[in-house]
């Protein structure tokens, strides 16, 4: 595994993890709690400075980072330290829980700020050739004259050589003014005229041919990662059902979650079986996802100005989310069935290699939707966490007192055996997950059946 592997995920892992402490360090400065060390990574030091009160560095492992401030740890007789208010522990209760909420927030203000930039560079968005797929019978576009198959080579003037010129020249429809598609059908020119009004409905009814059944991209961890299916592998049917269209893949599949499904799959001139278990995405019996991608032929790339890049990030922070807490929900309901699915910083390398092949705006997106995910998980009232510390700091506000050294003890106690087991946990997950995933993808041509020519 090269350099170049494995630094989009430092990196990603960096930035979230400096942003998080970089909060509750911001946070306790302004609170005029003394900042004793500021740590990227843990472990022993790789090198630091020293300015004022607070020691800056670097440490060795790369798996997280942490702010240590004078008074936040009991005394060696195990009680509260004895202090004022530029010590954690004996600060106000309210300034506490405005330190601790400090770094999820500003990873969550970090994820926005992703977002805005995400959407200036610009997202590649799938296109297409300007030919024509299916047109229902019933359609306007079918009661002008247009067939599938047709290619479209002008609008109104407007040469036309993707989809995206096509909804480009859409725009500058007049209601008023006939519009002419400039068509090639068989190799002869068709023109097709149609009122100004009509012509919405005309392009509205249009589509262009389906992508093939082909794999365009594998999502670490999902189901069909974890069988061993490949980009670029065709699937040629679901359940013994043949399949045409990327789109029928995922027909086949719908109301299946939790039954293993029989995919036959040709890779480079082999046709072999893939068993799959479609994992359930939400409460219904029609939500599953097995993980991958339809290929992407052609793609253009959309970019937006600063005042519609600033509403787009607030919403797709907002429905990023939303589906964080949703899986997270899912994931502390249903633990046993969803364990596949929660990864450390070996899987969240993973992603972030994946996703910086795919395009700057994927590992953008990625940034911002860890940075989501470090907010929610942060946030859980457990000890040793941001939020155990704001539960007790809230049982402080509504008692009037501060809990006692034994009871904050056994509470870090507890927390210490709750974290320390998920981290084993996921660590384990991280390990096994990259070995697992190279046996299933050496296994599934070995285990075919028989050999089939290679369908076209």
């Amino acid at each position: 595994m090269g350099l170049g592997s494995i630094l989009p995920g430092i990196v990603l892992l960096g930035i979230v993890i400096f942003v998080h402490e970089l909060g509750h360090f911001l946070a306790a400065k302004a609170r005029r709690v003394r900042v004793l060390k500021f740590s990227l990574g843990m472990g022993p030091e790789l090198f630091g400075f020293t300015r004022g009160e607070t020691r800056y560095c670097v440490s060795w492992i790369p798996l997280g980072g942490f702010v240590q401030m004078a008074g936040d740890h009991l005394d060696p007789e195990g009680r509260m330290p004895e202090g004022g208010p530029d010590q954690f522990l004996t600060h106000p209760w309210y300034g506490r829980i405005g330190i601790a909420f400090a770094g999820p927030a500003a990873n969550l203000v970090t994820a926005f700020v992703v977002l805005v930039l995400t959407f200036m560079v610009g997202i590649r968005q799938p296109d297409w050739a300007n030919t024509l797929g299916p047109v229902a019978d019933t359609s306007a576009a079918w009661a002008e004259g247009l067939r599938p198959g047709d290619t479209i080579a002008r609008m109104d003037g407007h040469a036309i050589a993707t989809w995206r010129d096509l909804e480009v020249a859409a725009r500058g429809l007049e209601d008023g003014r006939p519009s002419a598609l400039e068509l090639t059908r068989g190799g002869a020119p068709v023109r097709v005229e149609v009122p100004g009004a009509r012509m919405r409905r005309v392009l509205g009814g249009l589509q262009p041919p389906p992508p093939p059944p082909v794999v365009g991209g594998v999502s670490p961890g999902m189901p069909a990662y974890r069988a061993g299916l490949e980009v670029g592998d065709s699937v040629l049917s679901v359940a013994g059902t043949p399949v045409g269209s990327f789109a029928d893949i995922a027909r086949s599949v719908r109301g299946r979650a939790d039954q293993p499904v029989v995919f036959r799959v040709e890779r480079k001139g082999k046709a072999f079986d893939l068993t799959i278990t479609p994992m359930r995405i939400d409460e219904s019996e029609q939500g599953v996802r097995i993980g991958i991608e339809a290929p992407r032929g052609l793609e253009y790339t959309e970019r937006f100005a600063l005042n519609e890049a600033v509403p787009a990030a607030f919403r797709g922070t907002g429905r990023i989310v939303a589906d964080v807490y949703g899986s997270l929900w899912l994931t502390l309901t249903r633990p046993a069935y969803y364990r596949e699915s929660v990864g450390g910083p070996i899987f969240i390398g993973q992603m972030a290699s994946d996703s910086a092949r795919r395009g700057l705006d994927r590992w953008l997106y990625l940034m911002a939707l860890i940075n989501v995910a470090i907010m929610a998980f942060n946030l859980l009232p457990v000890p040793l966490l941001d939020g155990g510390h704001i539960s007790l700091a809230l049982l402080e506000g509504v008692r009037r007192r501060g809990v006692s050294g034994r009871t904050y003890m056994n509470f870090q106690k507890l927390g210490l055996v709750l974290v320390g087991t998920l981290f084993v946990f996921i660590l384990s997950k991280d390990l096994l997950r990259p070995f697992q995933r190279l046996r299933a993808v050496d296994q599934a041509p070995r285990e075919s059946s028989r050999v089939e020519p290679a369908r076209r």
